[in-house]
């Protein structure tokens, strides 16, 4: 886990993984929406987009300190692995998105795969972040069962926390992030 402290304030990185029109940039706007004086900001790098959406919390730290929370997201093919490679450098903190389309179960798939290269890469595990899974687009299809597709992707049962979302409700009322970043508040603490 990668948080930056400077004495009055920490920083952390959370970022939104996930195969290509997984639902991360609607998830991205929920959040930001959550948060009045948040917004989503997009660079073009090349095909894909980076977007991200920073603030600090209004509620401080039990050690008195400010949390600064920076989340990223790609959208868009991405052709290079290197700017998934990018989003994860750095990071605390992965919401893992998953559209629960059964046809898209191969992309996913890869992009799971990816994910766990590209961390291993920067230096680190899955098991080193705070992780949430956000299967989305539950209410697309009346048949997906959460633990058969943890099963087939392989997610121990009660290791990682896992939430499902609608497409009208991309978020989930914030829960995957909320869990991440009540991951990385307790992680900071303990460190404190």
């Amino acid at each position: 886990m990668t948080v930056e402290q400077d004495g009055r304030q920490v920083s952390v990185k959370v970022a939104l993984a996930g195969a290509a029109d997984s639902g991360k940039l609607a998830m991205l706007r929920a959040i930001a929406a959550r948060f009045g004086f948040a917004t989503v900001r997009e660079h073009p790098v090349g095909a894909v987009r980076v977007h991200r959406v920073e603030w600090t919390e209004p509620q401080l730290l039990p050690d008195g300190r400010f949390l600064n929370v920076a989340i990223h997201s790609l959208t868009g093919p991405v052709e290079y692995n290197a700017a998934e490679e990018l989003l994860l450098r750095g990071v605390a903190g992965i919401v893992f998105v998953v559209d629960v389309d059964p046809a898209k179960f191969q992309t996913t798939w890869d992009s799971l795969m990816r994910l766990s290269d590209n961390t291993r890469r920067n230096g680190y595990d899955l098991h080193s972040v705070a992780l949430a899974i956000q299967y989305h687009r539950a209410d697309l299809y009346p048949d997906f069962d959460p633990q058969k597709l943890d099963r087939r992707l392989g997610v121990p049962p009660g290791m990682i926390p896992r939430f499902v979302s609608s497409s009208r409700q991309p978020d989930a009322e914030g829960l995957a992030f909320d869990s991440v970043l009540a991951q990385l508040k307790a992680k900071i603490g303990q460190a404190a």
